[in-house]
């Protein structure tokens, strides 16, 4: 599964047009250019051996590159599952405009609270929210399986910096189907009774 999602991972930042060395926005006549920046792609393997970690441990890093680092905590009961995420500026100045988009398929049923401001509603006139240097802002989500699924759901971080550059993130959340899955302690007899029940 962890292969295939990190897989996935990179096609998404294919599929979105992710330029690793970013691209210049000449913008209005008037105004000042502005550089888009996206995932450089030696930063791909990393990416996918965080997130298959992450799929089968309870917390660690999901990404991290000079500016952001995004760590995740996650436990599951059953159907239930609880993601804590938090977004780390490890930049020496504020990053302005910070907001997190995260895809809610049909199987998943998803609440989240977070920093005043950070979640993206996908309104236009969404402004974000502000991380002051070394500080974090923090997502909660509380989900609900209703579904089999085999896709990790896509969390896309977006956020200025005071060098006037723009940063696009598309991630996928370490939430695949084995982490609802509990472990059964059987006896040899209790286990051959239900292999057998399979033929």
């Amino acid at each position: 599964v962890s292969g295939e999602q990190g897989a996935s991972q990179e096609e998404e930042m294919r599929a979105v047009g992710e330029d690793p060395s970013g691209d210049a926005d000449d913008g209005d006549q008037n105004g000042p250019s502005r550089v888009n920046v996206g995932i450089p792609k030696e930063l791909i393997p990393a990416m996918r051996k965080a997130f298959s970690n992450l799929c089968t441990s309870p917390s660690g890093v999901l990404f991290e590159n000079s500016l952001l680092q995004v760590g995740v905590k996650h436990e599951y009961v059953g159907a239930q599952g609880r993601i804590s995420v938090f977004f780390g500026n490890l930049h020496s100045t504020s990053l302005h405009n910070f907001k997190v988009k995260v895809d809610q398929p049909d199987h998943l049923r998803m609440q989240m609270q977070g920093t005043q401001d950070l979640l993206d509603d996908g309104e236009y006139d969404s402004v974000g929210c502000s991380v002051a240097a070394k500080t974090q802002a923090k997502l909660m989500i509380l989900v609900e399986v209703t579904a089999p699924f085999d896709d990790a759901p896509s969390m896309r971080i977006s956020f200025d910096t005071e060098e006037g550059e723009h940063h696009d993130y598309p991630l996928r959340l370490p939430l695949v189907a084995t982490c609802f899955m509990e472990p059964v302690n059987l006896d040899p007899g209790a286990f051959m009774q239900r292999w057998k029940s399979l033929e």
